[in-house]
This record gives structure tokens, C-alpha cells and sequence, in this order.
């Protein structure tokens, strides 16, 4: 049996990028860049007003007050998106408006609050500087300037970057595919009346959901019976994805038959069983470079194995490299006792008083109680030597829910 660390070891080091593909810069958002930006046009592109106000010559208004205004003829009004006919010239001002082109002869910007309009003229009561609220060329952007490196995982923000500098489309690394399939006769769909000894294919619905989340793309290849040959084919037709992730059919019952299933198409396993709780039945193999993950049938066993294993895989394949959850430091409110030898992942809420963090039990843990999975904020971690958590004591803690919030490191 393998340890949490050392089966997370054997996931990534047999995973690998996927290639990149160009995509308008709109469906790049939250992706990750394959490639350096260098921006090919400066931004501004021109010098540009800061302000409504008046352009004028420093050198006309530099005495300007409140007790000793300056009086300048107006001989235009120029809106943003327009360039002015016109040159400032001695003892003359041009009405500007907040990103319209400089006109040429004005070195300085006056604010509209700073004046007075009087019929055709502009009386200058104030002047915060030369060259004040002036946006130069460059002043963001200069041409040629990498303004994206390789590798960020792009936002918003970003976005508008590329699209300041002409840029319309992005080489991102490709989104991974998922086949996902449920086995077991004991699953029905979602809209079924129930039947007899049946429960509704829920892991399906959790998981596809975590793979969007993730920012892959599911592929729900429906539910498979517990027969080897039907298992074999569904597989086989999984393979056309990135990656390929199973649930139920992995424990060691007469109808536990995927471990045979997998093998029958060429899937070379690397581990079936984790030394931890939820989801010791956890399995891993790959056929050529992709992944294959045979997840348990229970639940909280299935969503938390992939909170572990397959979204991290994903992640890298996905050119991340921040692929795991963060981990924070919190105070147990009450004592846990749990099995020494597996490494175990308690679900627990969170609550914070000031900059400490306090943690406690959602209740019963069973694996296959998903409610106590929705309930929480966190995984309490317990590691394999402890059978007893004391109330009061530190513990590290894994973020469920802080997707935004990932670090390069596992953190417990």
C-alpha cells in the first residue's frame, strides 16, 4: 500500500503538458499562456489629456491664480476620439476632454475646475504644473516592452492588456478532456423512478462538475454494469480523451472487476490502494502518456481522491503549475480520534476570529455521506502516526472551496 505523498509522486510525474492552441483572448481568460507577449504598440499611442480642461503653453499660465487670473482665447472643443484642427499658440487654449489626442503647441493640461469660461475666452485661476494631467506615449506600455510572460494563468485584467496592444487572439495550453464513466448495476440516472436496491449516479453529477471547476472538460460517458467485457468497451472508447476517470468497481468484491477491465486494454496500473481515509480504494496506471484514475464508488471517497490526485494531474496537464489547495494552520475545537496507519482527511467547517482560525467536525464521517462533504469548508489532515487529535492543537487544513487561492507546494 502507498502513502498520500508517494501516490501523488507516481500522478505527476508521469503527466505532462498538453500542446497550446490559439484562441480569441476572451475564451483565454482563467487559462494559462504558452507563450511571451511583447506588446507591439505602445499605450498610449499618443499623448493624451488626463482631464476635461484646456491645453494650453505653461509658459502663458505659469502665474496664474485665483487673485491674478489669465485670460486665453479658445479656439476649439475636442472631444475623445478626435484630433484638433488647430495649433496652441501664444496666448491661446484649446477645450479638451479626458483621452483626446494633445494638440500640438500645448505642453500642460489646466483642469475645468481650475477656470472660468467667458464668452469665447478661458480665464485660468490655477495651474498644478507643467506638463500636469498629460498622459504621455508609452506612459503604460511602451512598444516592444513583454508585458505577459509565458505560463500566467490569465485574468481579466490580462485580457484587456492583450487587447490594449492589438492582440486579439492568445496561445493558451489546451484544455484537458475527461471521459468520466460510473460503474455498478446498482446506479440509475438522475430523472429514473427510483427502483428497488438502486441509488441515483450522483458521483457522476460531483465529479463532472469538479472537472469544470477545474477548468477541464468532462465528457460523461454514462453508467457501465458490472459485467468485464461491456467495462473493457467503455473504457477502450474513454481513451479518445486527455484523461480518463472511473468510479466504483475497485475494492476487492466478486463484482469489483475495473482492475481486470483496465488491464484487458492495455492500462498499466501503478498502484491500487492509498494508505488514507476517505478512499483507500484509489487506483492510478496510464496507457502510453495518459492518465487513468480509478476512483472509489462512495461518495466522499470519490470527490476527495480527486481533490487530491486527479484535479492537481488536470492542473499540470493544463500547464499550471500552482496545482494544489491551500493549507492553512487552524485551532481544533474538540478532540478526534481516528485509526493509526492511514493518513485521514476529516471534513470540518471553518470559523475565524480575527487572524485565527478555528475548526471543527461537520459530524459523522462516513464515506458515504456527501451532505457532510457539502457542509464543510475544509479537510482536517491527520497523519498515518496519530490516533488521537486533541482539542486545542494545531492543525493543518485543506480549502476546498478557495480554488482562486492555489500553491506550488502540497502544504500538509
Amino acid at each position: 500500500m502507498i502513502s498520500v505523498h508517494e501516490a501523488l509522486k507516481v500522478i505527476l510525474n508521469q503527466i505532462s503538458a498538453l500542446p497550446g492552441e490559439e484562441v480569441g483572448v476572451l475564451q483565454g481568460v482563467g487559462r494559462v499562456l504558452g507563450e511571451e507577449v511583447r506588446a507591439s504598440r505602445s499605450v498610449p499611442p499618443f499623448a493624451n489629456s488626463a482631464m476635461d480642461g484646456y491645453a494650453v503653453r505653461w509658459e502663458d499660465v505659469a502665474q496664474a491664480c485665483e487673485a491674478y487670473p489669465v485670460s486665453l482665447r479658445v479656439l476649439e472643443s475636442v472631444p475623445a476620439g478626435y484630433v484638433a484642427r488647430r495649433r496652441v499658440l501664444e496666448k491661446t487654449a484649446i477645450k479638451i476632454m479626458t483621452g483626446a489626442p494633445l494638440p500640438k503647441g500645448a505642453d500642460t493640461v489646466v483642469r475645468v475646475e481650475h477656470t472660468e469660461a467667458v464668452g469665447d475666452s478661458v480665464r485660468v485661476k490655477r495651474v498644478d504644473g507643467r506638463g500636469s494631467h498629460i498622459r504621455e506615449v508609452g506612459e503604460d506600455i511602451a512598444k516592444g516592452q513583454i508585458i505577459l510572460e509565458k505560463g500566467k494563468v490569465l485574468t481579466p485584467a490580462d485580457i484587456g492588456l492583450l487587447a490594449s496592444v492589438g492582440k486579439s487572439r492568445a496561445r493558451v495550453y489546451r484544455k484537458s478532456t475527461v471521459g468520466l464513466v460510473s460503474t455498478g448495476d446498482e446506479l440509475q440516472q438522475v430523472d429514473e423512478r427510483p427502483q428497488p436496491g438502486k441509488i441515483v449516479n450522483s458521483n457522476s453529477y460531483t465529479l463532472a462538475a469538479a472537472i469544470q471547476e477545474a477548468g477541464a472538460i468532462p465528457v460523461t460517458l454514462g453508467i457501465v454494469r458490472d459485467k468485464r467485457k461491456r467495462l473493457a468497451a467503455v473504457f477502450k472508447r474513454a481513451l479518445r480523451y486527455d484523461a480518463v476517470i472511473t468510479t466504483g468497481g475497485i475494492s476487492m468484491g466478486d463484482y469489483d472487476l475495473v482492475k481486470e477491465a483496465l488491464g484487458d486494454i492495455g492500462v498499466a496500473m501503478q498502484f491500487w490502494h492509498v494508505a488514507q481515509k476517505p478512499g483507500h480504494p484509489m487506483a492510478f496506471g496510464c496507457i502510453g502518456k495518459k492518465p487513468v484514475f480509478g476512483l472509489p464508488g462512495n461518495p466522499v471517497s470519490s470527490t476527495v481522491s480527486f481533490f487530491l490526485y486527479a484535479r492537481p494531474a488536470l492542473l499540470k496537464m493544463m500547464g499550471h503549475k500552482n496545482l494544489f489547495l491551500p493549507v492553512i494552520q487552524a485551532t481544533l475545537e474538540h478532540e478526534i480520534q481516528k485509526s493509526r496507519g492511514v493518513k485521514e482527511f476529516i471534513r470540518c467547517r471553518i470559523r475565524h476570529e480575527g487572524e485565527r482560525s478555528f475548526v471543527s467536525s461537520t459530524g459523522a464521517q462516513g464515506a458515504g455521506m456527501l451532505r457532510s462533504l457539502s457542509l464543510a469548508q475544509g479537510l482536517i489532515v491527520a497523519d498515518e502516526e496519530q490516533t488521537i487529535l486533541e482539542r486545542g492543537s494545531q492543525v493543518p487544513v485543506i480549502l476546498i472551496n478557495h480554488h482562486d487561492r492555489l500553491q506550488s507546494e502540497v502544504g500538509f
